[in-house]
């Protein structure tokens, strides 16, 4: 048997339609609503909701799947996620952690990339899958494909929770499982919402089940953050042609970190005035990340106006997406207050979220 918790914060998985609009469901009506699925809900056993037994006779361990579901008072809309609900999350799934064998978080998709993220940093080291998914058509509505993924996620969460490469944060979606820190949304009409644009999907779920993930090393030694009251200082400076040295100069003011969103492979003007702006931010100990504004691909320094930011002390993202390094730069200012241990932590992959190229 394995047990799965089952987290629904809110989000068009969960909106009820309305002749006004859509409107979330009243507290309990979400669980109701998964009851009448036979897809999701076989029988209830001792509080606990069972899947049909045949639902995991292709995962390799063939555990019946048993869950509970929680329910947020208030469901959230997805674009009103801050970071102290990443952490409220993160705590939560803490501490559930030795009642149950995985998790899954049910989420608006506007935002999810960014809290699926997040969570792979503030839960590093807990070793247990934590799936993330939403849907684009509510549970409660025809046609929806919230159903096939929240069966999805149940299945990796409980049918695969021995699986040491499932045990992390991810995010199933559309038959897809993506590791959490390497999705993003891309879609804002189709059930195939979400990609991963520099990494193969770790399980694509068709006629049978593949599993491409592997497991990577994960130290165990930084633990959830538990207090975020007072936000780190993060600003983005997403570059475009014609932009002033006032303007470049006002996002640096700042005293935290700057993701620096550059074109192609990382490539950015090389007027002095620039390169002086990023060397003056840097020297006051600025953490400055290089990200591309491609979809897909990685910061390279093969030209000569990327090798100028190097200079600055402006440290590569490789091919590390905009929310993964918007996440753990709020991350790292939390966990360590020492610049030199900030400058490791930015300049190279603690979870999966960047591939290194030397």
């Amino acid at each position: 048997m394995a047990k799965v918790f089952v987290y629904y914060t809110g989000g068009t998985v969960g909106m009820v339609p309305g002749p006004d609009g859509e409107h979330p469901a009243k507290k309990g009506d979400f669980t109701k609503e998964l009851r009448r699925h036979p897809e999701l809900f076989y029988k209830k056993d001792g509080g606990w909701f069972l899947l049909p037994p045949l639902a995991t006779d292709d995962c390799p361990a063939k555990l019946q799947v048993s869950y509970k579901v929680e329910e947020e008072d208030n469901p959230i809309d997805s674009s009103k996620m801050t970071p102290n609900l990443w952490v409220y999350f993160a705590n939560k799934i803490k501490e559930n952690a030795e009642e149950y064998d995985g998790f899954v978080l049910l989420h608006g998709t506007d935002t999810l990339a960014y809290t699926s993220s997040a969570l792979s940093f503030l839960l590093r080291g807990l070793k247990k899958p934590v799936v993330v998914t939403g849907a684009q058509r509510s549970l409660f509505e025809p046609r929806s494909d919230a159903v096939e993924n929240i069966l999805g996620a149940l299945l990796i969460a409980g049918g695969y929770c021995r699986d040491p490469a499932l045990q992390l944060v991810s995010v199933f979606f559309n038959h897809r499982l993506f590791q959490g820190n390497r999705v993003t949304k891309y879609d804002c009409d189709a059930f195939d919402a979400f990609n991963s644009p520099n990494v193969e999907p770790l399980v694509e779920m068709g006629v049978t089940i593949e599993v491409n993930a592997r497991p990577f090393p994960v130290p165990n030694n930084w633990l959830p953050i538990c207090d975020w009251d007072s936000l780190p200082d993060v600003r983005i400076l997403r570059l475009f042609p014609g932009i002033t040295e006032n303007y470049v100069k006002c996002v640096l003011a700042g005293d935290g970190g700057v993701i620096l969103e550059t074109y192609g492979s990382g490539n950015a003007p090389d007027d002095d005035w620039f390169i002086d702006a990023l060397k003056a931010a840097t020297d006051r100990g600025v953490l400055i990340l290089n990200c591309t504004q491609v979809y897909k691909g990685s910061v390279r320094p093969i030209y000569e106006t990327g090798t100028g930011l190097e200079k600055a002390g402006v440290l590569s993202g490789f091919d590390i997406t905009p929310e993964a390094a918007l996440t753990k730069m709020l991350w790292c200012l939390r966990v360590t207050q020492d610049k030199t241990e900030r400058k490791e932590i930015m300049k190279n992959s603690i979870c999966g979220e960047m591939t290194i190229i030397e």
